[in-house]
C-alpha cells in the first residue's frame, strides 16, 4: 500500500471520527437546549432524520454550513482548521523530476520512492531514496521552491530525524528556479556544502557524493 493510499486513509477515518464527535456535542447541546430534532431542525431548515443521522456520525456528506449553522442554534461555534501531518503529496511535476533523475543515473543504483523515515508514529518520508554499492542517498524533489527557508528548516529537521549526514535536493531547471536559487546561494551554502555538478560527478560513478547538493535536472 502506498504512503498517498495510507494519506487518504487516514483522512476518512478522521473525518468519520470528527463526524461522531461533533455529531455528540450537538445532540447533548440540544437535550440541554431543551429542544426536539424536529424543531432544531426547522430552525436551521433539514428535517428531524436528518437531524439524527448527524448526531450519530452517520451523514458523512453533511455541509460544514449546516454544522455549523447547527452549532450556531445551540449557541456553539465549530470551528474549521487545518494542521500539517507530515508531507504533503507530490505532485505531478515532482514525480517527473524524479523521473528525469532516474533516466540519467546508470543502472547500478537503485531507487525507492516515498521512504518512511522510519520513526514511530513519524508520517514524514523522503521522496525517493538512492541505493548504490555499500551506500544509500534520500532525495528530496521541489518542482517549484518557493519559501526556500521553510524548505531549509524542513530538511533540516528530516535529516537530523533520520539521523542522515547528507542528502540531494533535486530543483526542476528553470529561470525562475535558478534565480531563487542564486537569491537564496547564502541559506543553502551550510546545509549544501557540493556543488551540484561534482555531486551528479560522483553519482554517474556509482559513489556516493562527498555531501549534501542541490542538483538541478
Amino acid at each position: 500500500m502506498s504512503t498517498r493510499e495510507r494519506r487518504l486513509d487516514r483522512g476518512r477515518r478522521l473525518a468519520r471520527r470528527f463526524l461522531l464527535a461533533i455529531g455528540e456535542e450537538l445532540r447533548e447541546a440540544r437535550i440541554q437546549a431543551a429542544l426536539t430534532q424536529r424543531e432544531l431542525g426547522a430552525a436551521v431548515g433539514i428535517s428531524a432524520s436528518e437531524i439524527s443521522r448527524i448526531e450519530h456520525g452517520q451523514s458523512p456528506h453533511v455541509a460544514y454550513e449546516t454544522l455549523a449553522a447547527l452549532g450556531a442554534a445551540l449557541g456553539l461555534d465549530i470551528p474549521l482548521r487545518a494542521y500539517p501531518n507530515g508531507d504533503a503529496v507530490r505532485d505531478r511535476a515532482q514525480l517527473e523530476l524524479l523521473a528525469r533523475l532516474r533516466a540519467i543515473l546508470p543502472a547500478v543504483i537503485r531507487h525507492r520512492t516515498e521512504v518512511p523515515l522510519g520513526l514511530p508514529g513519524d508520517r514524514r518520508a523522503w521522496d525517493e531514496v538512492l541505493d548504490g554499492p555499500g551506500w544509500s542517498l534520500p532525495v528530496e524533489a521541489e518542482s517549484r521552491p518557493r519559501d526556500v527557508h521553510a524548505l531549509n528548516r524542513k530538511l533540516a529537521l528530516k535529516c537530523r530525524d533520520a539521523c542522515v549526514d547528507r542528502m540531494l535536493l533535486l530543483v526542476a531547471d528553470t529561470r525562475h528556479n535558478r534565480h531563487v536559487l542564486r537569491l537564496a546561494a547564502a541559506a543553502f551554502e551550510a546545509a549544501f556544502p557540493i556543488d551540484g555538478r561534482d555531486a551528479m560527478t560522483s553519482l554517474m560513478a556509482g559513489a556516493l557524493p562527498t555531501g549534501s547538493a542541490v542538483i538541478l535536472v
